[in-house]
């Protein structure tokens, strides 16, 4: 009965650190990333600070200038002075809900849909009392397409041709979330005839209130210019890492060849072929790595001539 030996198992074998080429590139491309990553995250926060506060001041400013001016007793003065308002740059929509029984006056950028926003800026208002910066989903081509469903048989072919064809152009425009700065302020009239703008959480000046003016105002062009501002940025730090990384790249050329070059000598050496001499390509002025090829060169000529002295033929 003959026993059989266990098959010898191959030792594992450990899995290879990343390659120097590779730890080169990482480390210089890393940093460029982080510094460019810091940067753009520094000026987010810093546009975000900025806008909060030009949107603010803005809004406060042409409520001011609004509030003094406008009467709500002359309906076709007080559409006028809206409809001017609102094509001025940056600003929204204007909200007046006068005292008494006058009708409420509601004014936007995008007339078409001004019921739209309003019933959007009502509900934000009540959930959220008191809040002014609110943001506010683009849901115009939903409301449009829940009118042309809710449209009776006998409505005119006109008014559902109009509503498909605003439905068409939101549509293709897509919707985009819009932010605004709301400025709320009451108007009252004093009893030396002057106006008093009470803001919200202040005390109630004397005298009798006329309006409640809501003002909401967006920094839209002012934000795409900074939003090209953080691309540019970006796209620099991207430029200075793909050059340092092609620097990288170039300037670990010679150092692999050379470590490659030394490594199959001593592959070579270690099988007995001491005669190859080692060869790698010059790369220009001597340096360090010169040096090492030139003394690793002289042991493999050294260890050759005194393995070649200690052959049994070779003996004196």
């Amino acid at each position: 009965m003959t026993a059989t030996r266990p098959a010898t198992q191959a030792a594992p074998t450990a899995p290879r650190r990343p390659s120097l080429r590779t730890k080169a590139l990482l480390i210089t491309v890393l940093p460029v990333l982080t510094l460019g990553l810091l940067i753009t995250l520094i000026l987010t926060l810093q546009r975000r600070a900025e806008l909060d506060t030009i949107s603010r001041a803005v809004s406060h400013t042409a409520a001011s200038l609004l509030a003094s001016t406008l009467d709500v007793q002359d309906l076709n003065l007080v559409a006028t002075q809206l409809r001017a308002a609102v094509s001025a740059p940056d600003v929204a929509f204007v909200d007046v809900q006068p005292a008494g029984n006058t009708p409420r006056f509601f004014t936007s950028d995008t007339p078409d849909t001004d019921w739209h926003l309003r019933a959007q800026l009502d509900t934000h208002q009540r959930a959220h009392p008191g809040q002014t910066h609110l943001t506010l989903p683009d849901t115009r081509a939903d409301a449009y397409q829940s009118a042309l469903n809710a449209l009776q048989p006998g409505t005119p072919p006109s008014v559902r041709d109009h509503l498909q064809a605003r439905l068409g152009t939101l549509q293709a425009a897509g919707g985009h979330p819009t932010t605004y700065e709301l400025t709320t302020l009451d108007v009252y009239e004093t009893p030396f005839g002057t106006r008093a703008l009470r803001l919200p959480g202040d005390p109630a000046p004397p005298g009798q209130l006329l309006f409640r003016l809501g003002i909401g105002v967006t920094l839209n062009d002012m934000n795409l210019a900074l939003q090209r501002q953080l691309h540019l940025v970006l796209l620099a730090c991207a430029a200075t890492a793909l050059i340092a990384a092609y620097a990288a790249w170039r300037a670990m050329r010679r150092p692999l060849r050379v470590i490659l070059a030394i490594t199959d000598a001593a592959q070579h050496a270690s099988l007995g072929h001491l005669g190859d001499p080692i060869t790698v390509t010059p790369g220009g002025r001597p340096d360090e790595l010169t040096d090492l090829i030139t003394a690793i060169e002289r042991l493999r000529v050294s260890l050759h001539l005194a393995l070649t002295r200690l052959r049994p033929g070779n003996r004196p």
